[in-house]
């Protein structure tokens, strides 16, 4: 699918402006403190990854809005790192008693705290006024589990395909090259030689989350992570023919393994990389020459997993604070809301009727390379079961993948390996579901 291209910071800046044109700084007050505050304001404590660049700063704005317009409530924020890193710190703090009352969660994090126990059950906070039909259902339901519902929906993202325009005009090529993986062995020589491109491709490191990146490569090879069952299928047919070609790619110099693709595509080291949907608003505000954002390239079918974050709250801590961290989710993932974060971060609109309203439709023909992500999100699915029910399943995959790609070690030989840790770790998980959910 072809898209034209952004200028620099005009997503960032058209961002900026529907702030202004929503009033988010004047969101109704939807919370009124207990009496036994006595005038005090009552603190939720949140744990995020949105602390710096285009989406820390939309971030912020959200934070500071809101408890502008709620006397009685303060959002207080403590960032971290990544996704990962905010559920180290929540396996630590367990066990310390330092825990927040609202986090962020990616897909493949929030499982393990369902079964630890640790999560309210929105359900219990959900009402008419929610209107959850209005959440995109394929996000929506992600957080469900055992009839219960674990996070909302609230920084969705699917892996993108970004690609430098430039560079294939200087080749004389055209984006089509990217539509499969047999177009990119086969157009990507010409690429190297013919324009300023060291690669066509560049893939990134387990801690950067190869293994969701990669998630659909392997389902366009016909192949998969796991089944529903946890059976892990890495060994099979699609997931070794992926692997395989994908380090002929790097052995013939046509791709390679990096440890920060998307600045190899800044740099224009890269004409192409996959990147979140989240990273389009920093993308755009940090290159200058043209790109456009496409759907993943696919092989014998097309492939792609969800991912990104949702918002959860933790059953830690006294009711009233739960309630005050749920007017919050509520705020972050309104239709208006939803519009701003969107426009101006890149993250999908979680929301159908933020989705499909007149200004965003308006954006989007303004902005081709936002309305990608929400054009092949009815063509994705959730990742492999292994990825979400496994701790550290993502990073265990993600090291089967720099075997191959960095080490140039034979895929079925990998697999292998990375099969035995995850046939070993997966035991307890098993074991656990069955205890908790009496199966």
């Amino acid at each position: 699918m072809v898209h034209t291209s952004l200028s620099r910071r005009s997503l960032v800046g058209a961002g900026a402006a529907l702030g202004a044109a929503v009033a988010l700084g004047k969101p109704s007050p939807i919370f009124s403190a207990p009496a036994l505050l006595q005038g005090s304001r009552l603190q939720v404590k949140y744990w995020t990854s949105f602390g710096s660049g285009v989406n820390g700063e939309a971030q912020t704005k959200l934070i500071n809005d809101f408890n502008a317009a709620n006397p009685d409530i303060e959002i207080v924020p403590t960032t971290y790192e990544s996704y990962e890193a905010i559920a180290q710190a929540l396996i630590t703090g367990l066990q310390t008693g330092d825990v927040p009352d609202l986090t962020l969660f990616s897909e493949a994090w929030w499982f393990r705290f369902y079964l630890a126990g640790v999560l309210r059950d929105l359900n219990e906070l959900i009402t008419e006024e929610t209107n959850v039909d209005d959440y995109h259902p394929r996000l929506f339901s992600e957080y469900q589990r055992n009839g219960g519902q674990w996070a909302i929906p609230f920084a969705r993202s699917t892996p993108l395909l970004y690609i430098n325009t430039d560079l294939l005009d200087q080749a004389g090529l055209d984006i089509s090259m990217y539509e499969t993986w047999d177009a990119i062995a086969e157009n990507g020589p010409a690429l190297i030689e013919k324009s300023d491109a060291e690669y066509a491709f560049v893939f990134g490191s387990a801690a950067g989350y190869g293994a969701w990146y990669l998630q659909g490569t392997v389902w366009g090879f016909r192949g998969a992570y796991s089944d529903e069952e946890l059976n892990i299928l890495l060994t099979e047919k699609g997931a070794v023919e992926a692997g395989e070609f994908l380090r002929a790619l790097i052995q013939d110099g046509t791709a390679a393994a990096v440890q920060d693709p998307v600045q190899e595509f800044r740099t224009g080291v890269s004409a192409a990389t996959f990147a979140s949907t989240g990273s389009l608003g920093g993308i755009t505000e940090s290159v200058e020459f043209n790109f456009k954002t496409a759907f993943l390239p696919a092989q014998y079918e097309f492939g792609c997993g969800t991912g990104g974050s949702g918002l959860a709250i933790l059953n830690t801590g006294p009711e009233e604070v739960q309630q005050a961290a749920w007017a919050f989710i509520q705020y972050c993932t309104s239709p208006e809301v939803t519009t701003y974060w969107s426009q101006t971060t890149g993250y999908m609109p979680v929301r159908l009727s933020a989705r499909d309203s007149e200004e965003m439709q308006a954006f989007y023909d303004e902005h081709p390379n936002a309305r990608t992500a929400v054009d092949q999100l009815e063509k994705v699915r959730q990742v492999d079961t292994v990825m979400v029910m496994v701790p550290n399943g993502a990073q265990i995959i993600g090291q089967g993948w720099e075997q191959i790609l960095v080490n140039n070690r034979p895929a079925e030989e990998a697999w292998a390996e990375t099969k035995e840790v995850l046939d070993t770790d997966k035991q307890p998980v098993l074991e656990q579901i069955a205890e908790v959910e009496g199966e």
